[in-house]
Order: C-alpha cells, then structure tokens, then sequence
C-alpha cells in the first residue's frame, strides 16, 4: 500500500464476489474499509473483503462482508484467494500444475485447496471444508429448551408463521431451509428476518433448497452480513449436508446456484469437499481519500 491508495483485485465464485487485498493495511479499520470499498454505488462494489496477511501456511486469510462485520470463512472467498495467489505466481514462470496445493489460516483453522485446472478464465479448485458440527453450542443457535442433535426439521417461530430448518455449522452458522417450489416461497425477505431470529445470538447465513433428484438440488442464499448473494461456497456445502440430513440425497450433490454450478461431497470421514470456480474479473488501486 502506498499511502492512501490500496491495490485490490476483484474476483467472484459464481457470482459471489470479492476483492482480495494482499497489501499490509496497518491500523487501518477493515470494517470501515469493507463498507467503504463494497458499496456498489460510491465503492467498487463486492460481496465482501478477502485480506491476506503474512503468516500461517500460505497465509492468513481474513474476510469482511460489506456491512463491515468479519465473518469466519467463506468457500467462495477462499477459491478467490487461492486463484489470486496461483495468478501471482504465474507472472513470476511458476505455472500451477493440476494438484498443486494452496493453504490459509482462518479463522476456524487451515484450509487446503487443490487446483484441477482452468477452464478460461476460470480457475477450478477442490477446497477441503473441514467437517460440519452440529452441536448447537458450535452455531451458535439458543432456542428455549436442548434441542436434539443434529437440529432437523426444527421449527422456529417467524412472525405468525412456523418454518423448519435443519442448524449447523461449516465454520460459520448456517440455517437451512427445504423448499418446493421458488415462486411460492419469499425467500429474500424470510431470509431476512431468519438472518436475525433471536434464536441465533451472532445471526446466521440462511440457505433455501429445492432438491432436484437424489444428486442435485438447487440453493438460493442470504448471507449474514451481506444480503442476498448469487452463490456461496459454506453456504452450499451446509444445503448439500442438510438435504442428506433431511434423508433427500446421497452425500454427492451438485448445487445449481443462479450462476453457475458447485459439486459438495461429504466423505466418509467427515470431511466436506468443495470443488467450483473462481474469476479474476479485475484490479485497480483504491483512493481512500
């Protein structure tokens, strides 16, 4: 960073945008600077921040939603980073071969990712998620009374209505809702107020499925701290867990996002593995001044 311009690169998994920062920020305010720089009107425009700092494996990866709030981790967030890095790496003669590994410290420990390939512009990687948890304490989701583990089809009170979700967590909170049918479903506006339900203390990421078949569903989201997004990596992990849990699929499902398409499978030893692209749209230099 020189002075008060900081260089940026804009990438998006499926439409869920970012822009990476791998400069050193200093004491600068990252939840200011997220605001800032996400607004789509005054700003640059995106989803949320990815900043890397020195340390960790490949790094430390640090990600804001534009609202400012720091959220734990991010599938989509991660597949940009890793492509920013691979991109990096290539200006320099280091061309990423198919396997070639790429890991970040989060804030919920190390993630690895593994390159497959490019298809254009698009980087494909399999990025090991870590295993679910569903003990509510993990979440966190406080409802009156112990729920039973893992949360299934529990019904939460919503205005005067009722809607089952399945809680989780994938290294950040996840509310999943089953449903049938897109156009008879506001599923914007409810995930609106399911992001802030009192029963979830650090509000949640809300995801809506409609399953397709035993090896496919489709997912919409609305995420903590960001609103609606046209796709999101924990997010689809946590719908393609939940469609298993609810008895809907097998433990390989391809999420069909409003942009594009993610594989998830949750392995036999718990581990969930997230494959999908990332997109190196841009970069520039941002004027904080």
């Amino acid at each position: 960073m020189a002075g008060r311009r900081i260089p940026f690169v804009k990438a998006h998994g499926a439409g869920n945008d970012f822009l990476v920062l791998d400069q050193p920020l200093g004491a600068l305010d990252h939840a200011a600077l997220a605001r800032r720089m996400c607004d789509r009107h005054a700003g640059v425009g995106a989803d949320g921040i990815v900043v890397l700092e020195a340390g960790g494996a490949e790094g430390l990866f640090r990600i804001y939603n534009s609202d400012g709030s720091e959220a734990t981790l991010s599938g989509n967030g991660l597949r940009c980073a890793a492509a920013h890095l691979l991109a990096r790496r290539a200006e320099s003669g280091a061309v990423a071969a198919a396997g070639a590994r790429v890991a970040l410290e989060t804030r919920v420990g190390l993630r690895e990712l593994f390159f497959l390939e490019r298809r254009g512009r698009e980087w494909w990687f399999r990025a090991e998620m870590g295993r679910p948890s569903f003990a509510a304490a993990d979440v966190p989701f406080r409802p009156p009374g112990r729920p039973e583990e893992p949360i299934v089809g529990l019904s939460l009170p919503v205005g005067d209505a009722q809607v089952r979700a399945t809680i989780l967590s994938t290294g950040n909170a996840q509310c999943i809702v089953l449903v049938e049918d897109w156009a008879t479903v506001d599923w914007r506006g409810l995930g609106q107020e399911l992001e802030r339900h009192p029963w979830f203390p650090d509000r949640a990421n809300i995801g809506f499925v409609r399953v397709v078949s035993t090896e496919e569903i489709e997912a919409r989201f609305w995420e903590r701290g960001a609103g609606p997004t046209l796709a999101s990596g924990s997010g689809s992990c946590g719908c393609a867990v939940a469609a298993h849990l609810n008895g809907k699929t097998g433990r390989r499902v391809r999420v069909r996002l409003e942009r594009g398409a993610m594989d998830v499978h949750w392995r036999d030893d718990g581990i969930v593995d997230l494959t999908g692209p990332a997109e190196i749209v841009c970069q520039g230099v941002f004027d904080l001044d």
